[in-house]
């Protein structure tokens, strides 16, 4: 088996019926080590990493300075939904354990460039990202999920993290027999960071009530599917798509 040293996946039969791969996006435009704003995007079922909601969040967040992972699922047809979960919480962990080692490398990089400027009483001219960076500086760390990746968010919140929760399953899928929701109020975060919630009224698997009870920040769309389009309206869909990218980012500069 060849190896992929920029990928993450399971190097052992830890999961029998899912198989994930962690990899950074190709159009990031800062290094791993140059930045302490890390994001990870994460799929749903049949809703990879490439499709719009997901693409535009990385893209979004490039330009703003993060540096993107982005997490692929392989499935099989007897996976179920526990598999799935434990399987994303486990990437989770492993991710953050990354994120957070490099973006201690670029705050001490930055606090090493700033300590020489002052010694040579030179003006400090770096870029924008390592502008942003301060000896003191703690990680940025924000995951983007969607769908069946928002069952990941309890153990991300219980890690301290930001995520936003596009179409949280809060409402069981009819094909899933362990009827996997989100709880809501969830419990034992009192101090975990707020999510961001996005979905459409048309949504099935959302719950608007149940959203309150996990965050202020709910951000709903008439009409929209699952995936927050419109059936038969390109230019709703596309005008909720710019929006949800928009709350994105807006919520990612609170961090």
């Amino acid at each position: 088996m060849k190896h992929n040293t920029n990928s993450t996946t399971s190097s052992t039969n830890e999961w029998r019926n899912v198989i994930p791969a962690l990899t950074p996006w190709g159009k990031n435009r800062v290094k791993p080590e140059e930045t302490i704003k890390h994001a990870l995007i994460m799929p749903g079922i049949g809703y990879t990493v490439d499709r719009p909601l997901l693409y535009w969040a990385s893209q979004a967040l490039a330009a703003e300075g993060w540096y993107v992972d982005r997490l692929a699922l392989t499935l099989t047809e007897d996976v179920e939904f526990p598999e799935m979960i434990a399987c994303m919480e486990r990437v989770i962990d492993v991710w953050k354990a990354k994120s957070v080692a490099r973006a201690t490398v670029a705050a001490q990089h930055a606090s090493d460039n700033r300590n020489t400027d002052d010694a040579q009483d030179s003006a400090v001219s770096a870029d924008s990202n390592a502008s942003a960076l301060t000896p003191d500086s703690a990680p940025k760390l924000l995951v983007v999920t969607k769908s069946l990746s928002t069952l990941s968010f309890p153990h991300a919140a219980r890690e301290g993290l930001h995520v936003a929760l596009l179409t949280p399953v809060l409402n069981p899928p009819p094909f899933d027999v362990h009827k996997s929701v989100i709880p809501a109020p969830l419990p034992g975060v009192e101090h975990a960071p707020k999510p961001l919630i996005c979905a459409g009224t048309a949504d099935p698997y959302f719950d608007e009530p149940k959203a309150h009870l996990l965050t202020e920040r709910v951000c709903t769309y008439p009409d929209a599917n699952h995936s927050i389009e419109v059936p038969g309206d390109w230019a709703r869909s596309i005008d909720y798509l710019k929006d949800v990218t928009g709350r994105i980012v807006e919520y990612s500069r609170t961090i």
